[in-house]
């Protein structure tokens, strides 16, 4: 496994601001991407850390309305002054607290700009300095294919190899003028890991009926536990770290749309603060999930659609009104085991010119079920990866 280094610079000035201002809005699109994405059939893994960050670094070139339709679709009102800062101050803390033992936590961005294209100082320097991101020149003109290739090694080769082709073909073409990346890859070990020797095969009920085969983890054990009218949340800790793995049960076998419905920012936290401590006699089935999608119609639906549009005002970037963005594509992965729980995200973001233009009591907690899912930074709070296993 390939330890991978913080590639975002620690800013102290930020520190405070993240805490207070980024964290909430961050964990307000979390839910807002979870809601949308959810829509769509089948299992469900994203990093809205991930799809934030590069966001964030868009908004940063970003001006008047189309500025403020992308804060609003990200859930961060307050961008202003010294938001990259705080973003970064966030990044910086998270691996700071995550890298003990053997965990990893690794954040890397990347800039990367068509040859001989201009961009703005501060634009520039703003990518560079706080996303940690320096300028990388490519010649999306004459040399597509191989500058999509490039940026699709940077991205396997930060998250572990586990997301491999972030821009299919012909995502990337010769009008591009811009690409922005932003990975992330954890991998953590339980606090309490589970013996290889006490997993079995076992049904697991489907929400729409019939059953089928999953490899159960179990385990008895010291774990956060809460219940709600409508469910069971067990939280597992990773290893030394402040990260944990929440599941949201649904009590009912096919409950899990009625408590998406349900979630919210507000409902997560007070759900998280009334975790506490009791025996758990757990059984979780083994799982791994993949997905990729593209974002532009979510990003649109929330607020950004003029970015999008021959309207887009991304003159922060080059100095001009003369570029949007032609698509935001987001792929994750998640793989959960008796050791403990490896996931991995990348969101790209492709820009181009306008002319060129066309998401002792012991409680029983059996998740043999579809349910809902999150890693999440406990002193923070901040929500690093989520999902929903409907299929394992």
């Amino acid at each position: 496994m390939t330890h991978l280094g913080l590639t975002v610079p620690f800013l102290l000035a930020g520190v405070l601001f993240a805490a207070t201002d980024v964290t909430p809005g961050m964990n307000r699109f979390a839910v807002t991407a979870y809601q949308q994405l959810s829509q769509r059939k089948g299992n469900l893994i994203l990093s809205p850390f991930s799809i934030s960050t590069a966001l964030s670094m868009l908004l940063s070139g970003a001006r008047g309305q189309t500025a403020a339709g992308i804060a609003t679709a990200i859930s961060q009102s307050h961008a202003g002054a010294g938001y990259d800062a705080a973003v970064a101050a966030l990044a910086a803390e998270l691996t700071r607290q995550a890298n003990s033992g053997k965990n990893q936590l690794a954040i890397a961005n990347g800039l990367w700009v068509e040859k001989g294209f201009p961009i703005e100082a501060a634009f520039e320097q703003t990518i560079q300095t706080l996303y940690g991101a320096p300028l990388r020149q490519l010649d999306f003109r004459t040399q597509t294919e191989q500058a999509r290739e490039t940026i699709n090694s940077w991205t396997a080769a930060h998250t572990n190899d586990k997301i491999q082709d972030l821009f299919a073909p012909g995502s990337i073409d010769p009008t591009t003028k811009l690409v922005l990346t932003s990975a992330i890859y954890f991998y953590g070990k339980w606090n309490s890991p589970f013996s290889p020797d006490a997993t079995h095969s076992e049904p697991f009920h489907l929400g729409e009926g019939g059953t089928t085969e999953a490899k159960f983890m179990h385990q008895k054990s010291d774990f956060l536990y809460s219940k709600t009218p409508a469910a069971q949340i067990l939280e597992m800790r990773y290893k030394g770290t402040s990260l944990a793995f929440d599941i949201l049960l649904p009590k009912a076998v096919g409950g899990l749309p009625d408590l998406e419905h349900s979630i919210t920012a507000d409902a997560l936290q007070g759900w998280f603060g009334g975790l506490r401590s009791c025996k758990v006699d757990a059984a979780v089935p083994k799982f791994r999930a993949e997905a990729g999608f593209s974002l532009r119609d979510m990003l649109s639906h929330l607020g950004m659609a003029e970015a999008f549009s021959i309207g887009a005002d991304l003159s922060g970037i080059d100095g001009r009104h003369d570029l949007s963005v032609g698509d935001v594509v987001h792929k994750a992965y998640v793989d959960v085991s008796e050791e403990g729980t490896e996931a991995a995200a990348a969101t790209g973001i492709t820009v181009r010119p306008l002319a060129m233009r066309r998401m002792e009591r012991v409680v029983v907690f059996r998740a043999d079920h579809p349910f809902a899912f999150f890693i999440r930074d406990t002193a923070s709070g901040v929500i690093l990866f989520e999902g929903r296993l409907v299929t394992p």
